[in-house]
């Protein structure tokens, strides 16, 4: 079983930025798994998605053994990962599925008129996601967050004190990549 790593825009150098270094130490440390991959990412301020999707599926290897931790810009790669790969699972930190108004999310290709397949990434992952959803966070807000989960059928987890999952540790991922390291069958 191996976790993959994706970050928000603009995280380079990934290990430096936010929670995701720790993340992995963390993984690693706890004995839940020793194969995390995460790498800076290519065109990391737009987060292209002709660009990401393939170097998700391609760099990191991604199959039925990953379990995708996307955060933010990388939450919403996961989906579009999972849409078309068999998954373990993934778990969607401040994850979305419009482009929030922005300019710059709309750049990236994920929106437009292909809609998600949220039946597809449920199946490719078996049921297993999760959304955590940061109570106070003021750029995908909670209730963005929490639409996103009731569309994928997914379990959430909620962080009340949390705003978009900056710097901070954060023991609710890896409780959930815990859960679904330990699941059977995946």
């Amino acid at each position: 079983m191996n976790v993959i790593i994706l970050p928000g825009s603009g995280c380079t150098p990934t290990r430096r930025s936010n929670f995701y270094a720790w993340l992995e130490r963390e993984l690693i440390a706890r004995g839940i798994t020793a194969d995390v991959r995460m790498a800076d990412m290519p065109s990391p301020y737009v987060c292209e998605r002709a660009v990401w999707v393939p170097f998700t599926e391609n760099v990191f290897k991604c199959d039925e053994n990953s379990i995708i931790v996307g955060h933010s810009s990388g939450a919403v790669c996961a989906m579009r990962v999972a849409e078309r790969n068999k998954l373990r699972a993934i778990v969607l930190v401040a994850g979305y599925d419009d482009d929030l108004g922005d300019a710059g999310e709309r750049a990236s290709g994920y929106f437009g008129p292909d809609a998600f397949d949220y039946d597809a990434i449920r199946a490719n992952c078996d049921g297993r996601v999760t959304c955590v959803i940061g109570e106070r966070d003021d750029l995908v807000p909670a209730d963005v967050q929490r639409a996103l989960a009731a569309k994928l059928d997914a379990a959430v987890k909620s962080c009340p004190g949390r705003d978009h999952f900056f710097h901070a540790p954060c023991e609710e991922i890896v409780d959930v990549v815990r859960a679904f390291a330990v699941t059977p069958g995946g």
